[in-house]
């Protein structure tokens, strides 16, 4: 520039420009970038730690929930019955699955074709049933127990994998929400009738659940006599602004299902 000419000519001795990455606004900028994004990284690092959305682990048998509750239209309570009266959804037992495959001893219906583009022959995994079963086809009959473990020989329980974990800290009751908050399966499964491979559809984490609870309604007020829900009678305040629509509605949230003792105890 003028200045630095005019310098030159005079004889004047000019320092050096610092450069840029020497500079301290743009070195401190560049640690600030830094550290934010490292920050955000870091955080939602954490927060997703333990969490498995669309975990879909290998299974002993290929089993089509597509097939059996999509086209059969086989109850989920029927296979799961633990879901509506107790805390856990029952993995069903060998018995469970034989009390129809002693008549279906083939796979008839559509092609099943697994994620990965190979086709999956149904009447061979009814056959890896069989196994576990203990079950002779051909004979139409269990295998004899020989060995006086009043067990058919052979059988063995099925090692299905898990693949909705929970932490060991929460408390999750199934009967609460199926039976007494008549909560759909797919709510937290996802559309488990459309699907072949059974993977796992919610990130199940507490703010996923608390969401949950705030926004679900609770049968308060019962709309064709006006008479309220007498297990609820002890939040009579609630009862009082229904009427007079100073609330719409009430929440799981409302009656305390976000206070921490309900999931952590």
């Amino acid at each position: 520039n003028l200045r630095k000419l005019t310098d030159e000519k005079e004889g004047i001795k000019r320092g050096e420009p610092v450069p840029f990455w020497r500079n301290k606004t743009y070195l401190m900028a560049g640690i600030l970038l830094l550290f934010g994004v490292g920050g955000y990284w870091t955080i939602n690092a954490a927060i997703g730690l333990g969490r498995q959305t669309n975990y879909q682990p290998t299974q002993p048998i290929y089993y089509s929930h597509k097939v059996h509750a999509g086209v059969n239209q086989i109850s989920c309570l029927y296979c799961h019955g633990g879901a509506q009266d107790g805390k856990h959804a029952n993995i069903p037992s060998v018995n469970v699955c034989m009390n129809c495959h002693m008549a279906v001893k083939e796979y008839k219906g559509d092609p099943i074709v697994r994620e990965d583009g190979v086709q999956v022959n149904g009447s061979a995994e009814i056959k890896k049933l069989y196994a576990y079963a203990g079950w002779n086809p051909d004979k139409n009959e269990y295998n004899p127990d020989n060995n006086g473990d009043g067990m058919p020989d052979g059988s063995r329980p099925i090692e299905w994998v898990k693949i909705h974990n929970l932490p060991d800290h929460v408390y999750f009751n199934h009967s609460q929400h199926v039976t007494v908050g008549k909560q759909q399966c797919q709510t937290c499964h996802g559309n488990v009738q459309e699907m072949d491979e059974v993977y796992q559809f919610a990130d199940l984490s507490m703010g996923w659940c608390i969401n949950c609870h705030r926004e679900t309604k609770v049968d308060f007020l019962n709309k064709e006599t006006g008479e309220g829900n007498r297990f609820y009678s002890i939040y009579e305040k609630f009862h009082n602004d229904l009427k007079d629509n100073k609330m719409d509605s009430v929440t799981v949230g409302h009656i305390g299902g976000t206070e921490c003792q309900k999931c952590h105890y």
